[in-house]
């Protein structure tokens, strides 16, 4: 089974027009810690927003179980309505439920999402119940039973999900299990650069990025330099899962690089291209599949995805 953890919380989805970035003062294409009177000010300007249980972790979780993989879901949300709601989806997709309630008087997290006509995705999270996922809320006996545990760096946003995180990934490689990062945004690798390194040295064996992120962790200003230090300075990580855009991907597995074009796709939404990526690429792990059956089958669930509004795509996925 792969256990992914993350900040479970609902998206509201919102199309605007390229101007309105400027009037709510958003930070186009970036994902933005708010507070809850910032959330609240967001979702009375989204005018026919669209509700979806939704999370970075939560998101490749779910698509993992759609592809036919073994999945399970970690995070926390209230016990009100839209935790309640998130709790079905999650059981609904076919995974694993392992959320658990905030006894706190906390509302279950929430992103408004404002997508502008290009397909970029403008990210506005208040994360709620979700940011005091602590090592106590975890079931030690599921996470020793992970193939792989997949984890988000926006994790490392809070002490609490920080120490959740540390304590996973240690329970998991002292049990034979792999342990998967993906980097999650560029302000996030910028806040935590240092022990995000530190990190990746100790105890990761897949990285998933995309290319500023990689440039970003690396300080490096290519991509191909970026690949370099990472060879020199993480032996432990197995593979590095690299996404492009519309370039494609590229792999490094044990000093072997691979290079993927990007599946063609009518681009309506971005939101979870990164999220799908990695789940079709988990997926192949978990079946054994080589190197380019993995990316392949990871570009064309990227392309699923961002071909209509939303994470929990409609159509049938070939």
């Amino acid at each position: 089974m792969i256990i992914c953890i993350g900040n479970a919380m609902v998206d509201s989805l919102q199309t605007i027009e390229d101007e309105v970035i400027d009037k709510l003062s958003l930070n186009k294409a970036r994902m933005t810690l708010i507070d809850k009177e910032r959330s609240n000010y967001l979702l009375g300007n989204m005018p026919n927003p669209i509700y979806t249980a939704g999370g970075s972790a939560a998101n490749t979780a779910y698509w993992i179980s759609q592809l036919g993989g073994s999945a399970a879901f970690i995070g926390k949300v209230s016990d009100d309505k839209l935790g309640n709601q998130f709790k079905d989806s999650i059981k609904d997709s076919g995974l694993k439920d392992l959320t658990v309630f905030e006894s706190d008087d906390k509302q279950t997290g929430l992103c408004a999402i404002f997508i502008t006509p290009d397909g970029e995705r403008t990210m506005n999270t208040y994360l709620g119940a979700g940011e005091h996922l602590s090592k106590q809320d975890l079931d030690k006996k599921e996470i020793e039973k992970a193939e792989i545990l997949y984890m988000e760096g926006y994790l490392w946003d809070r002490p609490s999900s920080k120490d959740a995180f540390l304590y996973a990934s240690s329970v998991n490689s002292d049990s034979g299990g792999k342990n998967a990062i993906t980097l999650s945004d560029v302000f996030c690798v910028e806040a935590h650069r240092e022990s995000f390194t530190g990190l990746i040295k100790e105890n990761i064996h897949y990285v998933f990025c995309n290319e500023d992120e990689l440039n970003s962790l690396t300080l490096e200003n290519s991509t191909d330099k970026s690949f370099k230090y990472f060879e020199e300075n993480f032996p432990k990580v197995e593979e590095l899962i690299c996404t492009l855009g519309s370039d494609g991907a590229i792999v490094i597995k044990h000093g072997e690089k691979y290079a993927f074009e990007a599946t063609e796709a009518e681009v309506v939404d971005k939101t979870g291209a990164g999220d799908f990526f990695a789940a079709g690429y988990l997926y192949g792990l978990q079946k054994n599949f080589s190197v380019v059956e993995s990316a392949n089958f990871a570009n064309k669930s990227a392309a699923h995805v961002i071909s209509e509004i939303g994470v929990r795509p409609k159509r049938r996925f070939n």
